[in-house]
């Protein structure tokens, strides 16, 4: 980043706009909070009864919600865009505020979003930022040297990861750089989240954990120097410099190593010793190499999207499915369609897949089905039904009309079916908002300890007041 005054970056980082989402849990109860924030922000906060509510808001409005994924006790403020003198101002009273009237913990997150004021013209769109530049720039060692204990943290993953458009592209001799020729992140959970650059504004999400309440200092290092780089290449100020060209090259070197696996079976048998290949659960060197360009591209998701190395892979030619046992897998992007059987899982996110005697940790489960003989730690399951002789220990479920019907340790029932079999624990909490009480349609179960206050004790039937 070019060396800037004191008065230059005074200049820019007053052309930005800033708007924060902070997550914290407190004993108040929401309609208090409500009230105490506005005085002190002197803002008008809505109460949204609606996790993710599509209530706006803007500079004068704010909003706050329940954030079901902590339990009741867990909230969310959204203030709106404001100009960084402002901002600023309000971004240390709500983290001052939080400190002496909540608390923060490594389920909380604290994300921020940065646009330019318009008028500034010598500063780009922020539709036209070229995102291979920010991910190649930004220093992310120095922003886990204040938060590090958001370090490969699943909805907030590291944005150093470039792969060829072509998939099976070699591209480690490049003399320049061609942001065309790259597929950079393009999902929500990553450190930087580019899918509100057509709205105008970046969202970034590397920040949060325990008491980052306290980090006032840290914070406002962060979103200073994130606005600073963002000044630098929405004005061209910073344009690809030869360390870039050479952090590239590099990722391009290891990507192509993969790659050069995947010509043909004998490669892949020679660079991937420990990834063991099967069809019908037979290993015959012939029949693999038949089936080799079929399997190949899920097996090269496994090893590039899944982070696995080693393991066992099988193609089921009767049902279609392929299955994965024995791997070790630890910050996935994704793994996805597969049946997972004695694999141990942390930091990914699993979509559409069957698990069987699998451990898996600080994870997130979509779609999937936690079949048996499985344990579930500190993760978030969606959309998910988990068997009879499973364990999911402080786990968030939010799985509507899928049955749960195992032991479930502590954590936060959102919505499910709670098969008979059931173990609930005492300290398993039960959450719901204004429209789940009024409609009825939430499990009820004695098994679950209930923080909504009962309706015929509560004036407004609400247990925000």
């Amino acid at each position: 980043m070019n060396k800037k005054s004191h008065f230059d970056k005074v200049q820019i980082l007053s052309s930005s706009v800033i708007g924060f989402e902070f997550e914290f849990f407190s004993d108040m109860v929401r309609g208090r909070i409500v009230d105490s924030l506005s005085k002190l922000l002197n803002k008008n906060i809505v109460l949204s009864e609606k996790y993710h509510s599509k209530v706006a808001v803007n500079s004068s409005n704010f909003k706050l919600e329940p954030d079901y994924s902590g339990g009741g006790k867990m909230n969310e403020l959204i203030t709106g865009p404001l100009p960084y003198p402002e901002a600023v101002p309000i971004l240390i009273k709500v983290l001052r505020w939080i400190d002496e009237n909540g608390w923060t913990t490594d389920k909380c997150a604290f994300q921020f979003s940065i646009s330019f004021d318009k008028s500034h013209r010598e500063i780009g769109k922020m539709e036209d930022l070229d995102r291979l530049k920010f991910i190649l720039g930004v220093d992310e060692g120095l922003i886990y040297s204040k938060f590090g204990n958001r370090t490969n943290n699943v909805y907030a993953k590291s944005i150093k990861r470039i792969v060829p458009r072509n998939r099976f592209s070699v591209l480690e001799n490049i003399s320049s750089i061609d942001s065309r020729l790259f597929k950079i992140p393009d999902e929500k959970y990553y450190g930087a989240n580019f899918t509100k650059i057509p709205d105008g504004y970046i969202e970034i999400r590397y920040l949060g954990g325990r008491d980052y309440q306290k980090k006032i200092t840290q914070i406002r290092d962060v979103v200073d120097y994130i606005v600073l780089l963002l000044y630098d290449i929405l004005t061209g100020a910073r344009g690809y410099e030869n360390k870039d060209l050479e952090k590239l090259k590099e990722m391009m070197k290891d990507y192509s190593k993969v790659v050069r696996s995947f010509s043909n079976a004998e490669s892949f048998f020679s660079n991937f010793p420990d990834f063991h290949l099967l069809v019908d659960l037979k290993g015959y060197e012939e029949n693999i190499k038949t089936y080799f360009t079929f399997i190949r591209e899920k097996v090269f998701d496994i090893i590039v999207e899944g982070n696995v190395k080693y393991g066992f892979f099988n193609y089921d030619t009767t049902t279609g499915r392929f299955q994965l046992k024995g791997a070790k897998c630890k910050n996935s992007i994704i793994i996805e369609d597969i049946d997972l059987i004695d694999c141990k899982i942390r930091n990914g996110i699993l979509s559409n897949c069957n698990l069987y005697s699998c451990n898996v940790k600080n994870s997130e489960l979509l779609d999937s089905d936690i079949v048996n003989s499985n344990k579930v730690y500190d993760s978030k399951i969606q959309n998910t039904s988990a068997g009879f002789n499973n364990i999911l220990d402080s786990c968030y479920i939010d799985s509507p009309q899928k049955i749960i019907d195992c032991e479930v340790n502590g954590g936060i029932i959102r919505k499910c079916d709670i098969g008979r079999n059931a173990q609930i624990s005492k300290e398993t909490e039960e959450v719901k908002g204004f429209n789940d009480i009024r409609q009825s349609r939430f499990i009820t179960d004695s098994r679950l300890k209930n923080l909504n206050d009962s309706p015929s004790n509560s004036k407004f039937k609400n247990q925000n007041y």
